[in-house]
């Protein structure tokens, strides 16, 4: 004769069941969809060894050592990339892609702040999320630039404005996704106290941003093949 489990011990094995079956569907996407799974964070110690024995980059072991980890986590969460940016006083501001291994600088940084603003876009519409970001240079004449990175190949791409800019912008840039687009904003008066230098030597955060005055000048729109910055009145 074959023994029944007591009634409590039934249920309890089937709750066990019901939460394995739970546990292992929920994919903490609502759409089913299993995530890739994000590859491991570097430290900026690791970064700057990786970034020295790149031979493509011109960097230092000095600059290596003062490398800060910038990323936002919209840039981490949807690339992989992580954004490091060298502080080092006296040397130029320059900014690194690094993921899997392999290290890419995106802009320059000598005579101005470098990276002040990055998003994550997918700009030729090739499936990939790229990253698009504003740097400002320029020993003696200050200029801000926009530009993408193309993480299907890491090539570095210069915005243009549409039409055609006459002169060079002396200010610097935060840019803002906005329903499907970026905006691109000009930081007004920024001064020159430590305060605010030190916010864009090293990164903005979402208060600093907050907390600026920001003049929208345009929005950069995929047209014809290629990436433009089309001003706003």
């Amino acid at each position: 004769m074959r023994m029944r489990l007591p009634i409590e011990v039934q249920i309890m094995a089937l709750c066990f069941v019901v939460s394995c079956i739970a546990t292992s569907c929920d994919s903490g996407d609502p759409s089913g969809k299993v995530s890739e799974e994000l590859p491991h964070k570097l430290t900026s110690e690791q970064a700057g060894a990786l970034i020295l024995a790149n031979k493509n980059l011109s960097t230092s072991s000095e600059m290596a050592s003062h490398l800060i980890d910038i990323t936002p986590s919209d840039i981490w969460e949807q690339t992989g990339h992580q954004l490091f940016k060298n502080i080092e006083a006296t040397s130029s501001w320059d900014t690194f892609a690094v993921s899997d291994g392999s290290a890419v600088q995106i802009g320059m940084g000598f005579g101005g702040f470098g990276v002040t603003s990055a998003v994550p876009y997918d700009v030729n519409k090739d499936g990939t999320v790229d990253i698009v970001y504003a740097y400002s240079f320029g020993s003696g004449l200050h200029r801000s630039v926009i530009a993408w990175l193309d993480l299907q190949n890491s090539t570095e791409h210069i915005i243009s404005s549409k039409p055609a800019q006459t002169d060079f912008r002396q200010y610097d840039l935060i840019l803002k996704t906005e329903d499907k687009q970026i905006g691109v904003y000009r930081i007004k008066n920024t001064g020159t106290s430590k305060t605010s230098l030190d916010v864009l030597r090293t990164y903005p955060s979402k208060t600093d941003i907050e907390n600026m005055t920001l003049v929208k000048e345009g929005e950069l729109v995929w047209e014809n093949g290629e990436f433009f910055n089309i001003p706003v009145d």
